[in-house]
């Protein structure tokens, strides 16, 4: 179709990113539903094209202009892929011309769902995908979401009616298996004639009637139903699975209210995979306590092919792919399971070149797909869920009786325990002994997303610990510690066990609970450092800025995605991590960037060398990693050791390093502590921001007499230096106050008493200076187990963890300058005054000035505060893009002066509006020459392009015959510090640096 060639030409199509559907490939299966309706004949599909896919995810559907009828055709068939819930948009092609429309379920006119763009033709797609623009209503998830809330109803309405959770999970089944088959046009003639399709459940008998047509034709045991419920079914369950048979004639308009009904609902286009989420959206609503405790939050597509996916690829590299063995041992609604038998099938395709036919996709079925859970309910909709999606891959899936199923219980889908065993090994699941050996190094994958909540207090916890144990012990060598599960969450030793049931270098990809990469304390550095020793981990995708939006609704916690293969790491051996940034306009649509040119190199020696190594790159960069390392170098004490040298012995008793302070009672107190020895203190209740200087005036007298704990009295002893855990958004410091007065305190601030220092008040007051300035909320940012990851707060330890330089062996005159400066904030606070104490402060630490610049670059754009994420976000100034490129042409102008040459680096001036990405030149040329220039060319184009093909935050791409490079970057400002710039230099003196100061290729 020569529209097709011009749109890749003229609308910056990726040419590999375009699926065309009159072929007959692998890569189409996830458009299976669509593609099989086309191909039948559909006359509202006929026009549709292909699909546009960025970073392997459908973004918009192409549609030939040329064979729209009208109006109504078009929005038939905006309906119909709005139904297969993949991507936000519909472009229609013609020649010379493209209209991108919003992808949905209404009514509206061509007119109305017509996206306007500001862009110029040429950025037209690389817009689309990373502003989404209109994307948020139309995002991937929706129908997905519209499915749940319908299936909820249906499941209540059932239990409403008395009918039993495992009973009313399959006549749902049944129902919905039935309407799955009758919009794909499936059902028997015979049952079709002599019943109404739609009435196939309406009373008792009918309902009786197409069960046992389901048995004889499928399987009796693939939705169980207890004996003589069909001869007990009451009306008002009859009248709820009727609601799920029923369907608008074809052309029938929408009315107020569609989204309650399943009327407008053809599930010859919606893909099965939607209702492998049912389950988790049931238990939220039904029984949220049930859904915490074994962790039952459903994994969005896009979160589960990407899994999927990442692990294929790694088996394609070894020849296996086609007859990988996959499980997921916590497989809930099967939406693991569900993908990798879609991934099979496609690797089946393209080792054989025949697509599989019925017998080959029940083989792949049978035997190469396992599952393990305790919830039967979860086992049932696995169950529906795969029976589903062989019948939607099949190429031929006449006559139906064909497609017999055998029983999957005991052979793919395994009922491991009992949900409300409370004998022990039963609620262990597949994390006690109820797995036998036989799976043992039995599979070539294991995926999944098992439950991440704190599993305490489960009988029989032991089982676990001495799986994980055993298994640490054969593969880091008999004499290994037992490795610690911090609160006993179940997330990590299903790690440990997917060790042991996947085959030698065999591949596990899963989703976890991102405290294993960041949190400190608790055992948690131990657990990290066992896991990624005993694992050869090559990728971890670190979710956790983008917690709390579409990517993963519903879901607060941060996470992360693991890779690996599985064996020991050899030495040296490494992972990458990416962590992908807040984009809402990306995020919004349920979308994010995965840009492996932006990732971290890691190795498994460093990540127990250094327990913060992961939060320090994720926090800042290899710079502040760097900056770190070298103030390491320099052997100053910590907070924590310099209190221990002063105050480790009083009185032949050893004196706590400071301390949080009392704790309130609560409901679970069983033995309150006495507070009398601080009764009639002044207790520090200060709403808003602390004063540097605490003052007695209007502080209450503390009045609790018992309390759930009371800290020592020496905790309270003046002079005093209190710090609160939690900083304030708005002071970009760690707020830290001073008491020259004894002062009881909360358990939200932790005090640190200088009492019998010889310069107890001058102490105190440099250590107030010290903890805040610039430097240590940067340090606690780069170290916190918390700050920035899923609390907004600061331990106790990383506060410890402090470097400082000792008070006596400062020189007499910073000695002095502390007064006047504790002073200055005291009198009159101010931007002026607090940075000329984060200069002093510097200097005492020894920073030189780009030190200084990298911690404000840091702090600027990657504190977790709502105006930081903003500004990261924002579009960099003019004035910001012109210092970064005078930054980056400085740090490589030694090397090029060595040559006798120049460096030039100059904005892209022809770049059109709403670029996504913002283009520079970098020149060479002899001193004294004129360099090439980057002004009124068109050389951006094709950088940008390439960028967008790869969805990367920054290219370089050289461009030998003028004798310089192109570097696109994203246009936010987070990319466009000076910091970056020095980043930048760095690569280009690694990678082009010889080639340009050569002139030779690049």
């Amino acid at each position: 179709m020569s529209a097709l060639d011009d749109l890749v030409e003229r609308y910056g199509a990726n040419p590999a990113g375009l699926l065309a559907f009159d072929q007959d490939v692998p890569a189409l299966l996830p458009y299976a539903t669509l593609v099989a309706t086309r191909r039948a004949g559909c006359p509202d599909l006929s026009a549709l094209h292909a699909v546009y896919e960025w970073q392997d995810s459908p973004l918009v559907f192409l549609v030939d202009g040329d064979r729209l009828e009208d109006d109504n055709h078009l929005r038939r068939i905006r309906r119909r892929i709005a139904l297969s819930g993949d991507a936000p948009y519909l472009g229609v092609v013609q020649p010379g011309r493209l209209t991108i429309h919003a992808i949905g379920l209404d009514s509206a006119s061509a007119g109305l769902s017509r996206i306007p763009l500001a862009v110029e033709a040429p950025i037209t797609f690389a817009y689309l995908a990373s502003q989404r623009p209109q994307a948020r209503g139309v995002r991937r998830q929706w129908i997905t979401d519209l499915i749940l809330r319908l299936l909820q109803g249906s499941l209540g309405d059932l239990r409403r009616a008395g009918i039993a959770e495992p009973d009313a999970i399959s006549l749902a089944g049944r129902a919905l298996f039935t309407r799955f088959l009758a919009d794909r046009e499936l059902l028997p003639q015979t049952l079709a004639l002599t019943e109404v399709v739609r009435a196939l459940f309406d009373d008792p008998d009918q309902t009786a009637r197409t069960s046992r047509w389901l048995d004889k034709t499928f399987n009796g045991d693939f939705l169980p139903l207890s004996p003589g419920l069909l001869t007990r079914l009451p009306t008002a369950a009859c009248l709820t699975l009727g609601h799920i048979m029923r369907r608008a004639e074809p052309g029938g308009q929408l009315y107020l209210g569609w989204e309650q009904k399943w009327d407008f609902l053809d599930f010859a286009q919606i893909p099965v995979g939607v209702l492998s989420q049912a389950y988790e959206g049931y238990l939220r609503e039904h029984d949220p306590k049930r859904q915490r405790d074994q962790g039952g939050f459903y994994t969005p597509r896009p979160i589960a092919e990407l899994l999927v996916r990442g692990a294929f690829h790694a088996l394609g590299r070894e020849g296996s792919a086609h007859t990988a063995r996959v499980l997921d041992p916590a497989v809930g609604a099967g939406v693991f399971l569900i993908t990798a038998f879609r991934q099979l099938v496609a690797e089946r395709w393209k080792h054989t070149g025949i697509r599989p036919d019925s017998a080959t996709l029940r083989d792949i079925l049978y035997h190469q797909l396992t599952g393990f859970d305790i919830d039967e309910a979860a086992l049932r909709f696995a169950a529906l869920g795969l029976y589903l999606i062989a019948i939607e891959l099949d190429p031929q899936p006449e006559p139906v009786e064909k497609l017999r199923f055998e029983d999957l219980r005991e052979r793919v889908l395994w009922k491991v325990g009992q949900v409300d065993d409370t004998g022990g090994n039963g609620r262990l699941g597949s994390l006690g002994n109820a797995v036998g050996e036989v799976h043992a190094g039995f599979y070539d994958l294991v995926v999944g997303n098992p439950p991440w909540t704190g599993a305490r207090r489960i009988p029989d916890w032991k089982q676990v610990t001495d799986h994980v144990t055993r298994i640490a012990c054969a593969r880091l060598g008999p004499d290994t510690a037992p490795p610690p599960i911090p609160n006993e969450v179940p997330d990590l030793p299903f790690l440990w066990r997917a060790m042991e049931w996947a085959r030698s270098g065999g591949q596990i990809a899963v989703a976890l609970h991102a405290r294993l990469l960041f949190q400190q304390g608790d055992g948690m550095p131990e657990a990290r450092s066992a896991i990624f020793s005993a694992l050869d981990v090559t990728a971890v995708v670190n979710g956790t800025e983008l917690r709390k939006t579409k990517v993963w609704p519903q879901i607060t916690a941060p996470f992360c995605l693991l890779f690996a293969r599985n064996r020991l790491p050899s030495p040296g051996a490494g992972f990458r991590m990416l962590s992908p940034r807040l984009e809402p306009a990306l995020n919004g649509a349920g979308s994010m960037r995965l840009d492996p040119a932006n990732a971290d190199e890691v190795t498994a020696q460093q990540v127990a060398a250094r327990p913060t190594i992961l939060k320090t790159l994720f926090s800042g960069t290899r710079l502040d990693l760097e900056l770190l390392e070298r103030i390491e170098a320099r052997g100053l004490p910590t907070l924590d050791q310099y209190w221990r040298r002063l105050f480790g012995q009083s009185k032949n008793r050893a004196r706590p390093v400071g301390g949080n302070g009392y704790q309130r009672l609560r409901e679970s107190t069983e033995h309150p502590q006495s507070a009398r020895d601080i009764v009639g203190l002044p207790e520090l209740v200060i709403h808003g921001r602390l004063p540097l200087l605490l003052g007695v005036d209007g502080l209450p007298a503390f009045d609790q007499p018992l309390v759930h704990r009371a800290r020592s009295r020496e905790t309270y002893r003046a002079p005093l230096a209190i710090v609160p855990e939690s900083p304030r958004a708005d002071s970009g410091r760690i707020r830290t106050t001073v008491s020259d007065f004894d002062v009881v305190f909360n358990e939200s601030y932790y005090g640190y008493s200088s009492v019998g220092h010889p310069d107890a008040q001058t102490l105190t007051r440099y250590l107030a200076l010290v903890l805040g300035s610039r430097f240590s909320l940067w340090h606690a940012l780069l170290t916190s187990g918390k700050l920035g990851f899923e609390r907004d707060t600061i331990e106790k330890a990383t506060i410890d963890s402090v470097p400082l330089v000792p008070l006596e062996d400062l020189s007499p005159s910073d000695r002095k300058r502390i007064a006047p400066l504790f002073n200055s904030i005291v009198s009159s606070e101010t931007d002026e005054h607090w940075g000329e104490i984060d200069n002093w402060v510097a200097s005492l630490i020894g920073l030189r000035e780009r030190d200084r610049q990298l911690i404000t670059d840091t702090l600027a754009y990657n504190l977790p505060f709502a105006a930081n994420k903003n500004a990261a976000q924002s579009a960099p100034a003019q004035a910001a893009m012109e210092a970064f490129c005078r930054c980056l042409a400085a740090d490589l102008m030694p090397w090029a002066n060595r040559f006798g040459a120049v460096i030039v680096v100059a904005v892209a001036d022809t770049l059109p509006a709403n670029c996504p990405w913002q283009v520079l030149w970098l020149g060479v040329t002899e001193s004294g020459a004129q360099p090439a220039s980057a002004r009124g060319t068109d050389d951006w184009l094709e950088i940008v392009h390439i960028a967008d093909q790869l969805a990367v935050a920054e290219i370089v791409r050289p461009d030998p015959a003028r004798r310089g490079l192109w570097i696109a970057r994203l246009r936010q400002a987070r990319y466009w510090s000076l910091s970056q710039a020095r980043l930048l230099a760095q690569r280009i003196l690694w990678e082009h640096m010889d080639s340009l100061l050569s002139g030779g290729d690049a």
